[in-house]
């Protein structure tokens, strides 16, 4: 299947046994384009990795006035999108055939699922052990991602239930009592079946409240709901573990139960007040304090670990001339012009409008909409009956009076719901990759309010819906708690409020996986200045598993004796500086004697430095 490229040619799989190696060909999807055709387009999800077996492509940036500037270009026995093999990410660039290409396509799915049957694979892989959890969460709450892991799904405490059902367990044997003491049969009868019948619903009643409510804890994020059925109320609450600062527990003071039966409140802290979660009658809550606390650290460990692979990764890319790009991490769809509605998305009455660019516009209720210009439409059908009237069965006299008050009326409820229809049309709530935008915009000019909040700065987001019509009509309002605010930003009676909850939560991941990649790009930039290599290429790749163990490794003029294997680790150790605030040390031996020989004297050195710094420059040896 194989004829011009080799999978042991790759860096990532060159640690891979030979029946490894045919285990992974046999997941190679085939694919052929033709010259113009795009492979893959930027912003766009990646789903897994790409090897070019023919042909010649080429990787476009888009500009932000809509043209697209070649970046790089990628030959037969190139591979892209290592990266996406192992988590979620975005094309940073399109990439269009130039020829006819065909390429063998490695899919993140198939990856996953071959990595769970062979453990050992995975480890040389250098991807994370741990197997994702089969059960799904609600996608009536929120959607499962890729990656996440399902750690916990518990309720309150049964005791929570038992306290409510005492009432209905008392009224039962009362309710026996009273009907043996009833002398009439029929009465009597009738007592005994309501002495079952209504404590027997009470009791399913608050058993389904009681299941009602639930806590679902992931590796990625935390999520309660609560619900409430004779009032239709629903909450949904998701706090990312990035989010969470601090756990507290508490047992009720005055509850000597608490004591016996183990429950409490958990409080999950977050940076801003608004966004603090707070769970009464948990079960174990010092074990599930301790959980929380374990899985954030968990967390912090595998955010760790995947900015080590994209490093390696991208500095592989660049060791072996693989063309790269060093596109902004905030990336979003691009259009040849400014962002239009698509096609059957925007109707007269549109709620939700998914823009080219890949933004979505929100608007209120449709419900809101005929609340407002219900009495105004009223009007104007009336003054156009009125009117009619006037100049059918009204005698010429009453016209002088008629004619004018119906065109008043009429001119008047026509201006009325222009401007209420205007102001319902122009609230909008914008989602886009990285900036979430609230727009509050009345007529003539009168006022034009614009807020606009930072993905990477929302808390926690909250859904709630509460009502008979809000429950029937599925509208609702989002909460949005930001760290350092006050209050809570809010999108007001939106149609589908877990639908936009979870486009938030989802945009909020998508931001931090672009975010990653970015610091990963950084990181091989200022390993490749360090180098003395551009970042397209030029050194050979050399492996990290194998660079230590290379016999006579190759040795550049001028280094010193560094091999470039050794300078290739040290850069990739100085990578996994766990500080993100402080640049990497880099070893003094890349820097070529010839560029130490160019470098000036010490009082050439110290002559554009601040005076304060002079004395202690003397003192410092010469690098």
């Amino acid at each position: 299947m194989l004829e011009t490229f080799r999978l042991d040619s790759v860096p990532l799989f060159a640690s891979l046994s030979e029946a490894q190696l045919a285990r992974i060909e046999s997941l190679l999807e085939r694919k052929s384009y033709r010259a113009g055709e795009d492979i893959f387009v930027q912003g766009a999800p990646a789903d897994g990795m790409v090897m070019l077996l023919s042909g010649q492509a080429l990787l476009l940036q888009s500009n932000e006035d809509g043209s697209q500037s070649p970046l790089a270009t990628v030959s037969a026995g190139q591979s892209l999108n290592q990266e996406a093999l192992f988590g979620q990410a975005m094309q940073s660039a399109t990439m269009r055939a130039a020829q006819p290409v065909t390429l063998l396509k490695l899919t993140r799915a198939s990856l996953s699922q071959l990595l769970r049957e062979e453990p050992d694979m995975g480890a040389r892989l250098g991807a994370d052990s741990t197997e994702p959890s089969h059960g799904l969460i609600n996608p009536q709450f929120a959607e499962q991602r890729e990656d996440e892991e399902i750690l916990l799904r518990t309720h309150r405490h049964w005791w929570s239930f038992l306290r409510t059902a005492w009432l209905p367990l008392l009224l039962m044997p009362a309710m026996w009592i009273g009907a043996a003491a009833l002398d009439a049969q029929a009465p009597s009868l009738v007592l005994f079946a309501l002495s079952i019948a209504l404590p027997g619903l009470a009791l399913v009643y608050f058993y389904l409240e009681w299941r009602n409510d639930s806590v679902i804890v992931t590796d990625q994020r935390i999520i309660r709901i609560n619900r409430t059925i004779l009032t239709m109320y629903r909450q949904v609450t998701q706090v990312g573990l990035d989010s969470v600062h601090e756990i507290n527990y508490e047992l009720p003071p005055y509850d000597p139960f608490a004591r016996i039966f183990r429950y409490g409140t958990v409080i999950v802290k977050t940076a801003g007040a608004q966004g603090n979660l707070e769970m009464a009658l948990m079960p174990s809550p010092a074990r599930f304090q301790k959980m929380i606390m374990d899985n954030r650290q968990y967390f912090e460990s595998r955010k760790a670990q995947r900015h080590h692979r994209l490093v390696r990764a991208e500095m592989q890319r660049m060791m072996s001339g693989e063309p790269v790009d060093d596109a902004p991490y905030s990336s979003s769809h691009t259009t040849d012009g400014p962002p239009k509605p698509l096609s059957g998305s925007n109707g007269f009455l549109s709620t939700k409008i998914d823009m080219s660019n890949g933004d979505i516009v929100y608007r209120k209720h449709i419900s809101v909409w005929a609340q407002h210009t219900a009495l105004p439409i009223l009007i104007v059908l009336v003054s156009l009956a009125a009117l009619i009237l006037t100049f059918t069965l009204v005698s010429p006299d009453l016209r002088i009076v008629t004619f004018p008050v119906a065109m008043v009326a009429l001119l008047a409820s026509c201006l009325t719901a222009y401007w209420l229809d205007w102001d319902w049309r122009n609230d909008v709530y914008i989602i886009s990759d990285d900036i979430i935008t609230l727009v509050h915009k009345r007529p003539f000019f009168l006022e034009n309010l614009r807020d606009q909040i930072l993905v990477e700065r929302i808390d926690n987001v909250e859904s709630v819906s509460s009502g008979f019509f809000a429950a029937l009509l599925k509208y609702g309002d989002v909460r949005m708690s930001l760290v350092g605010a006050d209050e809570p930003k809010l999108f007001i009676k939106v149609p589908r409020p877990q639908e936009i909850q979870q486009e938030i939560s989802r945009r909020q991941h998508n931001k931090s996986l672009r975010r990653a990649r970015f610091d990963a790009m950084q990181q091989r930039k200022i390993l490749g200045e360090y180098l003395g290599e551009s970042p397209v290429g030029g050194l050979r790749t050399i492996p990290e598993h194998s660079a230590a163990s290379t016999a006579q490794p190759t040795t550049q003029p001028g280094s010193g004796g560094a091999s470039q294997a050794e300078a290739f680790n040290d850069g990739v150790r100085a990578a996994r500086n766990p500080d993100r605030n402080r640049p990497p040390r880099l070893p003094k031996k890349l820097i070529a004697p010839q560029q130490q020989a160019s470098k000036p004297g010490p009082n050439l050195r110290n002559e554009h430095r601040p005076r304060r710094l002079r004395a202690t420059a003397k003192e410092e040896p010469d690098a």
